[in-house]
């Protein structure tokens, strides 16, 4: 059983008071870095800090203390590959701690030390497996040689790659999943380790997008089943190059699709959902921090739209953790990849 009261999360009104407390602790304890960064260096130690209670919100909502444990870890790479000190990271946990166990009551500041303790103790190890995003089918053959191409812009070759796969008799989706999907993934790990630019990770997103859609044209497609499925993005997510995948394959399968794409708006989510009247709901999330914005999404639709809400089923990088995360945010169902999804509506 975890050790954290899912759940239980920090209120409004303690969160900027915690901000600020871990803020000045870190520029008490370093004097140097009002004279090197000034006040643009405080606000961004105050985003990062807020980035911390998100994901510590996540964690404990989902009641899955790796959530906060593996965003620690990443975050560890990110900076190390810049040059910035782990040590200004471990000790913003360490004030954080702190400044729980000193004004909140004990069910809310233990479960929240558990969680900070364990991310304490990651940080310190140099042995855990990367928790960079990790693709879950098997690659196919070229797909590392798709990720090069993507990065140079070759938006030509980059498509070869993808109809050679589907010439051989590969589905769209499974192209999608295993030749495009690991690429990103790698791509990602790239990025992470500062080994390209933001820049060249969207070039190759943006390059994806292409190859999909115009591979899309040349997919075989089953006849009309007379269901529809609509997919968004929570607001917040701005990735959507899964949620495109997922949207093909049910298109694929006869379904009729409405595609809404990364980062609607709940309001507009709900008033498209009333309009459409979709048999399925399809919610991608990336980060920790899109759970809170997940579960107030699901929760407003169903209080607004009562019987006339669909089932709905998540998915994204975040939801792979465990069981207990798609549970947390009260989904109905939920899938690793496209391929996964066409498996559970096949059966």
């Amino acid at each position: 059983m975890s050790p954290l009261q899912a759940g239980v999360t920090m209120a409004p009104s303690w969160r900027e008071q915690a901000v600020n407390s871990v803020v000045q602790g870190i520029y008490a304890r370093h004097p140097g870095l009002s004279e090197r960064f000034g006040e643009r260096g405080v606000t961004k130690c105050g985003d990062d800090i807020r980035h911390h209670l998100d994901c510590l919100d996540s964690a404990l909502m989902a009641g899955e203390a790796a959530l906060f444990t593996n965003y620690a870890h990443w975050l560890k790479g990110v900076l190390n590959s810049r040059g910035v000190p782990i040590a200004h990271l471990a000790e913003s946990f360490d004030l954080l701690a702190s400044f729980l166990e000193a004004q909140l009551p004990a069910v809310q500041a233990q479960p929240m030390g558990v969680i900070l303790g364990a991310a304490q103790a990651a940080l310190a190890r140099d042995d855990l497996p990367s928790p960079h995003l990790f693709a879950r089918r098997p690659a196919l053959p070229d797909a590392m040689r798709y990720m090069e191409t993507a990065l140079r812009g070759d938006n030509k070759e980059s498509l070869g790659l993808m109809h050679g796969a589907m010439q051989a008799g590969v589905t769209l989706t499974e192209a999608s999943v295993r030749l495009i999907q690991p690429a990103m993934v790698e791509i990602g790990r790239l990025w992470q380790e500062n080994r390209i630019s933001v820049s060249q990770e969207h070039l190759a997103s943006a390059i994806s997008q292409n190859v999909m859609a115009r591979a899309y044209l040349h997919a075989d497609f089953a006849l009309p089943v007379g269901r529809k499925a609509m997919f968004a993005g929570v607001a917040g997510n701005h990735h959507s190059l899964g949620l495109r995948m997922l949207s093909d394959a049910f298109e694929t399968q006869g379904w009729d699709v409405v595609f809404l794409g990364a980062d609607v708006p709940v309001a507009d989510l709900i008033r498209q959902v009333d309009a459409d009247r979709p048999d399925l709901l399809c919610l991608s999330l990336s980060l920790p921090g899109h759970l809170a914005q997940t579960k107030e999404t699901i929760e407003r639709l169903r209080a607004e739209l009562g019987n006339r809400c669909p089932p709905i089923w998540v998915g994204g990088q975040v939801t792979l953790m465990s069981d207990r995360v798609w549970h947390s945010v009260k989904a109905n169902g939920w899938a690793t990849d496209a391929l996964h999804a066409l498996e559970q509506i096949a059966a």
